[in-house]
This record gives structure tokens, sequence and C-alpha cells, in this order.
């Protein structure tokens, strides 16, 4: 299926570009190019960003990007300050509690519609195949797997979920919260994701088995549990970086 693409994690010298996705407004790809670049260190916290320099940066119009930054700010990710524009702020632990029961309520809902299509004949058990090559993928290096392949077979894995639900405005919802993106500003020169990998693995095998037996309780209990689980690391995480 195309509809979803996980989101790419640009290297460095890529930054600053503006690159955008079929079917994306400009607002949109501007949105997400600027939380790349504040989670990929480009802008420091505090920087002030200047609509009209964004603007002739990325060659776009001024409208658009005071919209993207308006959403960002109305996000948490920026502050905005009458008089003084927008500011650059750090993650706090509201923003992330936030997000990851946004997270949770959009992938019971796809699993649970995903289950229904099986059930229906709508959709082949065989469709979940692609579930078990990214865990694989996922468990065949644990010791040597480097953090944004991790970070994006992860991403994939749940992406994948939500697009075999079939749901359009669901797939949408949930690529807007760009959840690749915060694992990677909330771990980001942290270790402590490698030692997670085995629950993290076990975790995935109890959904996708779940899924398999078309099972929504079974479901429910096992993305809890890992959703869960996650959201406490990524507070923990968030906590190791200290004030800012």
């Amino acid at each position: 299926m195309e509809n979803v693409v996980p989101i790419k994690v640009r290297e460095p010298d890529e930054m600053g570009q503006l690159i955008g996705k079929p079917g994306e407004t400009l607002t949109e790809t501007l949105r997400r190019t600027l939380m790349e670049m504040i989670v990929f260190g480009y802008f420091e916290r505090g920087f002030r960003l200047y609509p009209e320099r964004l603007a002739e940066q990325f060659g776009v119009s001024l409208t658009p990007v005071r919209e993207a930054l308006m959403r960002l700010a109305a996000e948490g990710y920026i502050e905005g300050v009458q008089r003084r524009g927008f500011h650059v702020r750090a993650l706090d632990a509201k923003q992330v509690v936030d997000l990851w029961q946004v997270r949770l309520g959009l992938e019971l809902t796809a699993g649970e519609i995903l289950i229904e299509r099986m059930r229906s004949g709508s959709l082949s058990p065989d469709a979940l195949g692609v579930l078990d090559d990214i865990m694989s993928k996922l468990e065949s290096s644990p010791q040597t797997i480097e953090h944004r392949p991790k970070l994006s077979l992860n991403a994939e894995f749940h992406h994948r979920i939500v697009e075999l639900s079939g749901n359009d405005m669901l797939i949408q919802l949930y690529r807007g919260i760009q959840m690749q993106l915060i694992g990677e500003w909330v771990q980001r020169g942290l270790q402590s994701w490698r030692n997670r990998l085995v629950d993290e693995a076990e975790e995935h095998r109890s959904i996708v088995r779940s899924l398999r037996a078309m099972d929504r309780e079974a479901y429910g209990a096992a993305m809890r549990q890992h959703i869960g689980r996650s959201l406490k690391d990524a507070l923990r995480d968030l906590e190791a970086h200290g004030p800012g």
C-alpha cells in the first residue's frame, strides 16, 4: 500500500531543504520540515524563527510559513510570544504524555478496524506478513543496529498497522503526529533505547499474535502494555536530559 510512507530521517546536509510529499499541503510540508530542523538541532533552544527569513530561505510566500509556525506553536514545539515572535522551545513531559495518549487512541482504533476487516473478509490475514518482515529486521541484529534505522523500522511497524485499517482519515491523523521524529528528539544522545529491544520485540510479537487471532480484547491489552511502557521510558529519557 502507498497511503503511508514512514518519515525518512534526513541527514544534516539535507536539513533546511523543503521536501514535500504527494498530496501534502505546503503548510504541512513546512511544518514537517521545520519540525525536523528543530528535532535534529538545526535551531538551538530559544532561537527566534522569523517568518520572513524562512519564507525567503524556502522560496515560498509568507502565509503558509506563518500557518506552519502557528501550528507548531499550538502543538507546543515552539513558543509564540506577542511582539517577540516565535522561539524554539524544549520538549516537556506534558507534551510527551499528551502525544502518547493520542497515539494510543489512534492505534487502538486502527487495530480494531483492521480486525473487523479481516473478520469480514475484506482484508486477508496474509496482509499481516508485512509486520513479520519488519520484526525480523528489527530482531536480526539487536546488538549492532543503529538508532535511526531502529527508529525507522519501529515507526514503520506502527504505521503499517494504521495503514491496514484502510481508514484514510485515521492514516492522515497518525501521520501528523510524527512519532519517529519525537522518538528521535526524546532519545537523542542516549543509549538507553538499546536496553529495551528485547521487551519491544516481545511486545510487537504480542500485538501481531492478537491481530492474527482477530482478538480485539487481546489486541487492546497488548497495545496498551506496549505504549504504556514506551511512555514511561520516554519520560525517563526526557528527565535524563535535564532541564532545557
